[in-house]
C-alpha cells in the first residue's frame, strides 16, 4: 500500500500533538512494509526531500511560521489550502498513491482532490473544522455545546481574549472583514469534512462530529511507550526533597498556567513550566511578584520531554479548554507519574481511576488540594504511576493503535490494501 499523510507541520517542526502522532503512525506503518509519504510545509535548514526507511518526507508546502501572529495566519488560511492541492496533485503524478490521509487543517484541499478517486481519510484531532476559534470555549468562558454560526460566532468572539493561538486585540475583534474572513476559512474546513472517512482521536471528538452530522471510528493517538521510563524505586528510599511539578504547554490562557501559578502560592514546591506563548510576560510576573519557586524555560524538542517527565514528581495538566485528547496525560502516565488534570474534553477519557486526579478546570481551590494530597503522599504517587503505565501500555502503544488504523483502512478500501501478517 502507499499513503500519502498531508500535514502542515511535521517534526522536528512541532505545534502540538498532531505532528508527534503523525510520526509515530508513519514509522509504524512504514515497519508494517508500508509505503508511506509525507506532505508537509518548508522549513528552514530541513531537506526538501528527505527519506527515512520506507517514510518520505516532502517538506513542499507554503504555510505561515507563527501561529500565535495575525499576518502569518492569514498566510496560511490563503496559501497552504492552494499549496496542498497543487503539491498533492504532482505527489499523485509521480506516485501510485492508494489513499490520502489529512491531518488538521489539510482537510481543506479535500473537496478539490474528490476528482481523482483516491480514497480521503482524515484524523480529526483539533477544533479548526468544528469551531472558528478553534477552542470551543463559549463566549470565552465555558464547553461550547452548539453547532455555530456566523451570528454565534461574532458574539462569542467579542467576549473572548483569544482566537486560536492569538490575541483577541482590540483590530481583530471588531474588524468586521477578518471576522467574516475567520468563519469563511472555517466553514471551508466544515464543509470538507463530508469528503472524507473521519477519525476521531477521543470519544469527546467523535460527539462533536455527530453534532455536525457526520459519523467517525475512534482511533486514539499513540505513544512510543519504550521512551519514557517508570521509576522503579521502592517508596522508602524516595530522597525527601521538594516535590517538583511539571507544565507542558503553550502560554495562553486557555492552556490554564495561570491557575497552576495560583494554586501552588504557598506551597513547598519547584514548579517547572515549559512553553511560549502571548502569556509568558504575565506569567513571568506573578512568579517575581509571589516570590515563586518557579522557572518558565522555553519549548524542548521532543526528544528531551521523556527526561522532563523522569525529573518530575507531579505532572498538572490545567487546562481551561476541552482538549480534543491529552497527550501530556497519557505521556506522563507512559512515565510512571501522577497527573492532575482538568475535568474537560478529552482528558477526562484519559486520566481514567487510580491513575491521576480530575478537578474543575480554573478552579484553583480544587487544584491546590489535589497537589497536597499527592504532595504528602508518596505511595499514592507511585501506585498512580505503576497503574498509568498498564493502561498506557494496553490502550496507546504503537503496535496497538496502528493495528486500529490497518482495519480501517481495510474497512474501507479492501482491494487495495495487503494482508499485514
Amino acid at each position: 500500500m502507499k499513503i500519502l499523510f498531508v500535514s502542515e507541520y511535521y517534526p522536528p517542526k512541532v505545534m502540538g500533538g498532531g505532528e508527534i502522532n503523525l510520526e509515530l503512525l508513519a514509522t509504524a506503518l512504514a515497519e508494517r512494509e508500508v509505503d508511506v509519504f509525507v506532505l508537509t510545509s518548508r522549513q528552514p535548514g530541513l531537506q526538501e526531500v528527505e527519506k527515512k526507511g520506507r517514510v518520505t518526507i516532502y517538506r513542499q508546502l507554503k504555510t505561515g511560521s507563527n501561529p500565535s501572529g495575525l499576518v502569518d495566519n492569514l498566510k496560511r488560511s490563503f496559501i497552504f489550502p492552494k499549496s496542498v492541492v497543487t503539491e498533492v496533485e504532482e505527489i499523485i503524478k509521480r506516485k501510485k498513491i492508494e489513499a490520502i490521509h489529512f491531518i488538521g487543517t489539510s482537510i481543506i484541499a479535500a473537496p478539490q482532490l474528490k476528482s481523482y478517486g483516491i480514497p480521503l481519510f482524515a484524523t480529526i484531532e483539533s477544533y479548526p473544522t468544528l469551531c472558528p476559534k478553534g477552542d470551543r470555549i463559549f463566549h470565552g468562558k465555558s464547553e461550547c455545546t452548539v453547532k455555530c454560526s456566523v451570528t454565534e460566532f461574532f458574539s462569542c468572539q467579542s467576549d473572548s481574549t483569544e482566537i486560536g493561538k492569538m490575541k483577541n486585540e482590540w483590530y481583530l475583534k471588531y474588524n468586521v472583514p477578518a471576522l467574516f474572513y475567520i468563519y469563511n476559512y472555517y466553514s471551508q474546513l466544515n464543509e470538507a469534512l463530508k469528503y472524507c472517512n473521519l477519525i476521531a482521536i477521543s470519544e469527546y471528538i467523535q460527539n462533536l462530529l455527530k453534532l455536525q452530522g457526520y459519523g467517525s471510528t475512534i482511533i486514539p493517538n499513540t505513544l512510543d511507550v519504550t521512551k519514557f521510563k517508570i521509576n522503579t524505586i521502592k517508596n522508602e528510599t524516595i530522597k525527601k526533597e521538594k516535590t517538583k511539578i511539571l507544565y507542558l504547554g503553550s502560554l495562553i490562557r486557555s492552556k490554564g498556567a495561570q491557575v497552576l501559578l495560583n494554586a501552588i502560592q504557598g506551597l513547598d514546591v519547584d514548579c517547572e513550566i515549559y512553553g511560549e506563548g502571548v502569556l509568558r510576560e504575565e506569567l513571568q510576573q506573578v512568579i517575581k511578584n509571589n516570590k515563586l519557586s518557579s522557572t518558565i524555560h522555553p519549548p524542548v524538542s521532543y526528544d528531551q520531554i521523556p527526561s522532563l517527565y523522569a525529573q518530575a514528581d507531579i505532572i498538572v495538566f490545567p487546562s481551561l479548554w476541552p482538549e480534543p485528547f491529552g497527550r501530556i496525560a497519557i505521556e506522563a502516565m507512559a512515565a510512571g507519574k501522577p497527573v492532575i488534570g482538568s475535568a474537560i474534553g478529552g482528558i477526562k477519557e484519559t486520566i481514567v481511576l487510580g491513575t491521576g486526579i480530575l478537578v474543575e478546570p480554573g478552579n484553583v481551590k480544587q487544584l491546590r488540594e489535589a497537589i497536597e494530597i499527592l504532595l504528602h503522599n508518596q505511595k499514592m504517587r507511585l501506585d498512580m504511576g505503576r497503574k498509568g503505565r498498564k493502561v498506557v501500555e494496553e490502550l496507546y502503544a504503537g503496535e496497538k493503535v496502528v493495528e486500529r488504523l490497518i482495519a480501517l483502512y481495510k474497512e474501507k478500501m479492501i482491494s487495495i490494501i495487503p494482508n499485514s501478517n
